[in-house]
C-alpha cells in the first residue's frame, strides 16, 4: 500500500507505508456506510468467491487499534471479524457489513467525544457476542480536555489523507514563526560527510519544516544557516530561497569559515557505457534541483557565478542536442541540456571538482520480445510497515509472492529480474532504489496493496491505481495501470503524481503499483490466492512489455 501508505512522500525513513490516495465521500455522522458504486470492470474474471467461516462467535477490532488517536474529524470506519458469516453486526447501532469469512467492514460517524468507544454487537439466531473498542481523540495543549480538530498522526499500516498533511505542516509553520523572516545568516552547514564519487547518498531538503522532500543535496555541501528549531535547520540556497533540513545531517562549521567560491568554468560532454556525462566544473558541491522538460534536463545551481566560454561535445554523442547556460541572477545559474528525445534516465555525481549530470541512453529493443536483454527491479513492498486486512492479512505477506510470479512471468518473457527482496526480512525503504539503480535496472516495479486514511469511506473507490514521481516515468505508469485493470478487474483508479521514496530513483523510469486494498474483505480473500495474485503480477508484466514495446527508440 502505500503505507501502508507510508506516504513516503515524506519520505520519512520511518515507515513504510507508501500510500494511495483515494476520494473522499461526504461523512455524515449517524448515517449507514454509503454503497459502493457500480464498479467498471474489464473482461477479467470476477473476484474469487469469499469463502464460508462459520465458527464460534468472537469479535476482533483490527483497525483502528484499542486507544488509537482517530484523525478524522467526523466519520471513521473500523474492521475486523467475528468469527461467522452468518452472523450479523452492529457497531454503534449502525449495520456493519459482515462477509462469508466473517470479516467486517463499515463506515460511520466517530463516537462522541464524551464517550469515545465503539460498542459492537454480533448475533446470530439466539447467539451474541459484544466488545466495546476505546479510541481517543488529539487535544490541543491550549485546550484543557476539549477535542481538538484532527490532527494527522498517521495509523500504523494506513494512509494520512493530503489535507490532514498539509494542515499539520502548515500548524508546524506557524509554531515555529520563523520561516518568512528575512533573517541573515548566523554561520555556515556543512550538509553531512563528503562521499565516494559513485554514492546515491543525498541530503534531503524541504520546502517547509517537516514537509514535502523537494531538494536531494550532495553530502559535503556547504551552506549558509539562518538557523535552528524543532529538529530542523534552515539553511540558505541564495538570497531568494531558503529551506529546511534535518539537524542530525547539518554540521556547523567554525565561525572562520570563508564563504564557499562556487564559479563555473568551461563544460564538457564525455561518453560512458550508458550514455553520456555531463561536466561542469564549479569549484565546490553546489545546492542544486535538476527538472525534466520533454527534451530537456534543466540544472539550476544556487550561489553559483556562470562563467563558461567553451563546451565541448563528445564525438558520435547521439543524446545531447545542445548545452546552453544563463546567469538568473547574482547567486543563481541555469544549465540546460537540451536532448534528441525525452530523458530516460539521469544521475547527478560529484567527481573531483565538478558536478557530473549522467544522461542515460535507451535500450536496445527487440519489438517482437520488448523484455528480452532488460534488466527489470521487482520490489515486494514492505517489511517495515505495511496495511493489514479485517483477517490478519499483513500486506508483505501478499506482495512477496505477488513478486515472485511476476520474476518468473518477466523471465519467461526474456528480461533479467532484480529483486529488492526475496525473504520475510526486512529491506530499509531508502535502500530499495540504490539496489536497483547498482544493478542497472532499465526499470523499477514496487508492488502494494492499498489502504485509505482516516476519514475516507473505503466503499467509494476499491480499485487499482498507479503511482510515479519523476516525470520520465509517467508513460510506465500510464501502461502498467491499463495492464493492471485488464487483468483484476477492479475498478480504475489512474495513475497519480506522488513524492514517495521508492519512486525517486532517476537512473530508471520507476512505478509503484496498488493493485488491490487489502483492508477490504473481498479484495484481502482474494488476494490470498494464487489465482489473483498471477492475475496481479501479469497485469504489472503486460504493462512493463507494452512501454517498452512503445519506447521510441529517438
Amino acid at each position: 500500500m502505500p503505507p501502508g501508505l507510508l506516504r513516503a512522500a515524506l519520505a520519512l525513513p520511518l515507515a513504510a507505508a507508501i500510500a494511495c490516495a483515494g476520494a473522499t465521500a461526504p461523512n455524515i455522522p449517524g448515517t449507514a456506510p454509503a454503497p459502493a458504486p457500480e464498479v467498471r470492470r474489464s473482461s477479467a474474471p470476477p473476484l474469487p468467491a469469499v469463502p464460508m467461516v462459520d465458527g464460534p462467535l468472537a469479535i476482533t477490532v483490527v483497525y483502528p487499534r484499542p486507544e488509537q488517536v482517530l484523525t478524522s474529524r467526523d466519520s471513521n470506519f473500523i474492521f475486523g471479524s467475528i468469527g461467522s458469516g452468518r452472523a450479523s453486526l452492529t457497531v454503534n447501532g449502525v449495520p456493519a457489513k459482515v462477509y462469508p469469512n466473517g470479516a467486517f467492514l463499515v463506515f460511520l460517524a466517530n463516537p462522541p467525544a464524551a464517550a469515545p468507544s465503539y460498542e459492537l454487537v454480533a448475533t446470530r439466531g439466539a447467539e451474541s457476542a459484544r466488545a466495546r473498542h476505546v479510541i481517543r481523540y488529539p487535544v490541543r495543549p491550549s485546550d484543557a480536555g476539549a477535542v481538538a480538530p484532527a490532527v494527522p498522526s498517521k495509523p500504523e499500516g494506513l494512509a494520512t489523507s493530503r489535507a490532514d498533511t498539509i494542515a499539520a505542516m502548515h500548524r508546524r509553520i506557524d509554531s515555529l514563526g520563523t520561516h518568512l523572516r528575512r533573517d541573515e545568516p548566523v554561520g555556515w552547514v556543512q550538509l553531512g560527510q563528503p562521499s565516494p564519487a559513485d554514492s546515491d547518498r543525498s541530503i534531503v531538503g524541504r520546502p517547509v519544516p517537516g514537509g514535502t522532500y523537494k531538494w536531494f543535496f550532495l553530502p559535503g555541501t556547504v551552506l549558509p544557516m539562518v538557523g535552528r528549531a524543532d529538529g530542523t535547520v534552515r539553511v540558505r540556497l541564495d538570497r531568494d530561497l531558503d529551506v529546511y533540513v534535518d539537524s542530525a545531517n547539518a554540521t556547523e562549521l567554525p565561525a572562520a569559515t570563508p564563504a564557499p567560491r562556487r564559479v563555473t568554468s568551461n563544460l564538457r560532454v564525455r561518453g560512458s557505457a550508458q550514455g553520456v556525462d555531463v561536466v561542469i566544473p564549479t569549484g565546490q558541491r553546489p545546492p542544486y534541483i535538476i527538472e525534466e522538460t520533454d527534451r530537456a534536463l534543466v540544472l539550476t545551481l544556487y550561489g553559483v557565478r556562470a562563467n563558461t566560454d567553451i563546451i565541448n561535445y563528445a564525438a558520435g554523442d547521439s543524446l545531447i542536442r545542445a548545452i546552453d547556460w544563463v546567469q538568473n541572477s547574482n547567486e543563481r545559474s541555469t544549465v540546460t541540456v537540451s536532448l534528441r528525445a525525452a530523458p530516460y534516465g539521469y544521475l547527478v555525481l560529484w567527481e573531483g571538482n565538478a558536478l557530473v549530470l549522467k544522461v542515460r541512453g535507451r535500450p536496445a529493443i527487440d519489438r517482437r520480445h520488448p523484455l528480452s536483454g532488460l534488466t527489470i527491479a521487482v520490489d515486494a513492498g514492505h517489511p517495515p510497515g505495511g496495511a493489514t486486512g479485517a483477517m490478519g492479512l499483513w500486506e508483505p505477506q501478499a506482495t512477496l509472492p505477488i513478486s515472485v510470479r511476476l520474476q518468473r512471468i518477466l523471465q519467461e518473457r526474456g528480461a533479467t529480474v532484480f529483486m529488492t527482496r526475496t525473504t520475510d526480512a526486512a529491506v530499509a525503504l531508502e535502500q530499495r532504489p540504490v539496489l536497483a539503480r547498482r544493478a542497472n535496472a532499465h526499470a523499477f516495479v514496487s508492488i502494494h496493496l492499498n489502504a485509505y486514511g482516516d476519514g475516507t469511506n473505503p466503499f467509494v473507490a476499491p480499485g487499482t491505481g498507479t503511482y510515479f514521481f519523476r516525470s520520465h516515468s509517467e508513460p510506465l505508469a500510464r501502461e502498467v495501470q491499463r495492464g493492471m485493470v485488464s487483468q483484476l478487474g477492479l475498478m480504475d483508479l489512474g495513475i497519480n503524481y506522488d513524492n514517495l521514496a521508492v519512486v525517486r530513483g532517476t537512473w530508471y523510469p520507476a512505478v509503484l503499483c496498488e493493485g488491490a486494498f487489502v483492508i477490504l474483505p473481498d479484495q484481502e480473500a482474494a488476494l490470498r490466492t494464487p489465482e489473483f495474485q498471477e492475475q496481479y503480477a501479469r497485469g504489472v508484466a503486460d504493462g512493463l512489455e507494452n512501454f517498452f514495446r512503445n519506447l521510441p527508440s529517438r
